[in-house]
């Protein structure tokens, strides 16, 4: 499967060892740990970041700009990746980005610079919450689950569920489960960055534009959902996704991986208002609490800390979540109260093969559809601020494939493919 995509990562990697010209600081390496997953392992600023990730992955994300726009028509046709591109630059959405997030901006620019494309281009597909809910806004598919004959599962996701636990004494765990399109099963890029301060991150995204996970600066799993009930109270008030003075939601998306612990992360989300889109995001501290923390509408931040915490994609704080029907957001009331079952029953003594075995099971996991599906299962293992991810695609539960990836250094498994390339 994704033979090709190996294969153009490859061809790519080979230009570049001929090329040796991009800076003269950074150093990274690139391994492809299955056809669908490559990890880069980089360091140096988010610009030069940006440039390496498009100048070895250029084809794979020049086909996911395709495979996404015609994701897009089908959604909804006529809503096509261009417009959106436009509608980004007539809201100064990329200068806006700028202001709030200098090294989010930079890395976007990196990769816009290096492909020769548009950076309005490249927020569009990373900023794709924004377009899931312009389609619903439009009677398309999105949160709300509107069916189209012959495309599209009304029982199909709209996004993750995650829980997890600390003993706030050096041990805790989290899952995830990532469930988008079709089209995010291939062109998986993990970034293992670490920044010219030395503070490390990994960031799971897809081609390199859809941060949807990994851990942060400080050495602890940070795991995101969306909002949709969020987005659908600003639809039904008739407001803008997108505004000239809005906030990019990519600010939160990226600069959230830079935080060292709640606090920041907390400072980080009141930080601005107006933001585009709505999430949820939960951090493990294995030495504290496992603190989640939402931007909801109306420009207020949710937080609590536990010993442990389980999201979907509706806010989880207040009572509005009581008028929810059963099938939004891909049954996410059904998902939270199964994942909160099943916390409240395994907090203390769950192992990963049970972890695993439950978000490869119904109704979180949403198998892998044409249209969408669930593309990742990730078991993060914390030990300090020492993380340890478990990446699972096409199967999840015990015993199934996956692909470890360490937020600290160890030797590279003899299975893994890797070059390395310093410049």
């Amino acid at each position: 499967m994704y033979n090709k995509n190996v294969r153009m990562i490859r061809q790519t990697l080979c230009s570049v060892l001929l090329a040796m010209g991009m800076v003269a600081s950074a150093s990274a390496d690139l391994i492809q740990h299955t056809d669908q997953i490559a990890e880069v392992r980089f360091s140096g600023t988010a610009y030069e970041l940006g440039q390496h990730v498009a100048t070895v992955a250029g084809d794979q994300i020049r086909d996911a700009i395709d495979d996404y726009a015609g994701t897009l028509d089908t959604m909804l046709p006529g809503l096509h990746v261009m417009a959106l591109a436009k509608g980004m630059e007539g809201n100064r959405v990329y200068p806006r980005l700028k202001e709030v997030s200098p090294d989010g901006a930079a890395y976007i620019q990196g990769m816009a610079d290096t492909l020769n494309l548009p950076e309005s281009l490249l927020l569009s597909v990373a900023m794709s919450d924004e377009a899931i809910l312009e389609s619903q806004a439009n009677g398309g598919m999105g949160f709300l689950q509107a069916s189209k004959p012959d495309t599209h599962d009304p029982a199909a996701p709209a996004k993750c569920t995650t829980f997890g636990y600390s003993d706030g004494q050096g041990y805790g765990w989290r899952m995830a489960n990532f469930d988008y399109m079709g089209i995010n099963y291939s062109n998986l890029i993990v970034l293992n960055y670490t920044d010219t301060n030395g503070d490390r991150r990994i960031i799971q995204t897809w081609a390199g534009l859809i941060p949807y996970g990994g851990v942060t600066a400080g050495g602890q799993p940070l795991l995101m959902n969306t909002l949709a009930d969020q987005g659908t109270i600003r639809q039904d008030k008739g407001e803008a996704i997108i505004s000239e003075g809005s906030t990019p939601s990519f600010y939160l998306s990226w600069d959230a991986y830079g935080a060292k612990n709640a606090e920041e992360l907390q400072t980080l989300f009141n930080q601005h208002n107006h933001y585009t889109a709505y999430f949820s995001y939960t951090l493990v501290d294995a030495q504290g609490n496992v603190s989640n923390i939402e931007n909801v509408y109306g420009d207020k931040v949710n937080m609590s800390s536990a010993d442990w915490q389980a999201h979907a994609n509706h806010s989880i704080y207040g009572g509005a979540w009581r008028s929810l029907g059963p099938d939004f957001a891909a049954h996410s009331l059904e998902r939270q109260q199964a994942s909160e079952a099943f916390m409240k029953s395994h907090v203390g003594n769950a192992s990963k093969a049970q972890a695993q075995d439950f978000a490869g099971q119904k109704p979180l996991w949403k198998g892998r559809g044409k249209m969408m599906g669930t593309v990742t299962a990730t078991y993060f293992s914390v030990k300090g601020k020492q993380v340890d991810m478990y990446i699972q695609t096409d199967a999840v539960g015990g015993g199934q494939q996956e692909v470890h990836i360490r937020n600290y250094d160890q030797p590279l498994a003899s299975s893994a493919k890797s070059a390395t390339l310093v410049y």
